[in-house]
């Protein structure tokens, strides 16, 4: 099929002049070799529009002497959709293929043109730093290959927050293999259509992605049922829906923790309250006590100032001793308040483990402490309290002493009162 084009000028001067009249003929030939005609060159890149749609060609007009020819090679090139999306009166660009010489057709390509249109959308988005998703195609050995539009772009293994700390090559594979098929949030860092480099940055775009939502969280703000990525020494990281935050080990229970991992797993998913969140920094600091049942509440519920008790000393500092009144209630003794005299070392006035009597002076629910003084509690109140405790410890004692020395209790034999009966040899 022929598919060189002459355009409605030509049409029009035909019409005025007849075929039979050789110096019409002569004159029309001089008419075409004054138009006024610039040549296309390869690679050219132009505007038109479809004029005609067959199965092995598309012919566009693109406003020369002759007309555009998308040979079917090229046409195999585009995504079926696009494809299937041609239709007569579409403008297109195209890229020039082939310029004619002679009897040769001017080839043009709309795969180019769509390249061509998706390298100045790169550029659009590096300029403006526009995030948007794009599905992994493939991955090679320095990372990621993703599809933009008609092009492939890249994404380093650096640039891919599931990538960038994995030393394992193996399990780097895995993940690059469990990558592909997926869409990612990508932002472009680097477009160069000559050198035909369009590289993208998925830690770019998750930066961005974090800043968002940090300025979404709020202190205060409840966030319930959110996911433990990670148990370290001094607390516990939670997913804040892109945005790790952290809960102190301090913050974790209103019971003394020793290890973050004595009170959550990684996978748990904990109700969290958000203490502060410091966008520069970009840290979130979070609290799960805050949404537990506060036991100093229920201890104030039962116990007043002013009322002695006794508690366990668990722990000794140089500003005094805490002592545990209730299973995960401890207060603060302090080292003023541990003797009769302001001297002397806490470690010298008390043991860890050791029973002792205090007065409670003040229980602070809010802020999670208990003030106790040992000093308060009259003289006369310990020492009864300790013989109490001595005398008990005594029986106890005599009682252990008794059973030791007969081996047995005593008990009437078949020889009489207070006998014991005869053992086997």
């Amino acid at each position: 099929m022929d598919y060189k084009h002459t355009r409605s000028v030509e049409t029009s001067v035909m019409e005025q002049k007849p075929a039979e009249n050789e110096n019409n003929q002569n004159w029309f030939q001089q008419f075409l070799d004054d138009y006024d005609y610039s040549q296309p060159q390869r690679g050219q890149i132009l505007e038109g529009e479809i004029l005609r749609i067959d199965e092995d060609a598309v012919v566009v007009d693109i406003g020369l002497k002759r007309d555009g020819i998308v040979p079917a090679r090229d046409l195999s090139m585009l995504d079926v959709a696009v494809r299937e999306n041609l239709a007569v009166g579409n403008r297109v660009i195209v890229v020039v293929l082939q310029t004619p010489s002679e009897d040769q057709e001017l080839l043009v390509s709309i795969h180019k043109g769509l390249e061509h249109q998706d390298w100045q959308r790169g550029l659009t988005m590096l300029n403006e730093q526009t995030a948007l998703d794009l599905e992994v195609v493939a991955h090679n050995k320095g990372g990621l290959l993703v599809q933009y539009g008609s092009l492939r772009g890249f994404v380093p293994a650096s640039q891919v927050p599931e990538l960038r700390r994995i030393k394992d090559p193996h399990r780097v594979y895995r993940v690059k293999q469990g990558l592909v098929g997926q869409r990612i949030t990508v932002k472009a860092i680097e477009v160069e259509s000559e050198r035909k480099r369009l590289v993208f940055s998925a830690l770019a775009a998750e930066e961005e992605r974090r800043k968002k939502r940090l300025r979404e969280l709020e202190k205060g703000q409840i966030i319930v049922q959110t996911k433990v990525v990670s148990v370290v020494d001094f607390g516990v990281f939670v997913d804040l829906e892109g945005v790790d935050g952290l809960v102190h080990i301090s913050e974790l229970d209103w019971q003394k923790v020793q290890h973050p991992s004595e009170v959550i797993k990684p996978g748990d998913k904990i109700d969290v309250k958000i203490l502060d969140v410091d966008i520069e920094n970009e840290r979130v600091s979070l609290s799960r006590k805050a949404l537990l049942p506060n036991p100093l509440v229920e201890l104030r519920e039962k116990y007043k100032p002013g009322e002695v008790v006794i508690g366990k000393v668990t722990n000794i500092l140089d500003f005094g001793a805490f002592v545990e009144l209730a299973e995960g209630v401890v207060g603060l003794v302090h080292v003023s308040e541990l003797g009769y005299s302001a001297s002397g070392k806490p470690q010298e006035l008390v043991k860890i483990g050791e029973k002792v009597l205090v007065r409670i002076l003040d229980i602070e629910p809010g802020k999670g402490r208990i003030a106790l003084s040992m000093r308060r509690v009259p003289k006369e109140e310990q020492i009864a309290w300790l013989a109490g405790i001595m005398e008990v410890e005594t029986e106890s004692t005599q009682e252990a002493s008794d059973v030791v020395s007969t081996g047995m209790p005593e008990q009437a034999g078949e020889g009489g009162e207070g006998n014991s009966p005869e053992l086997p040899e």
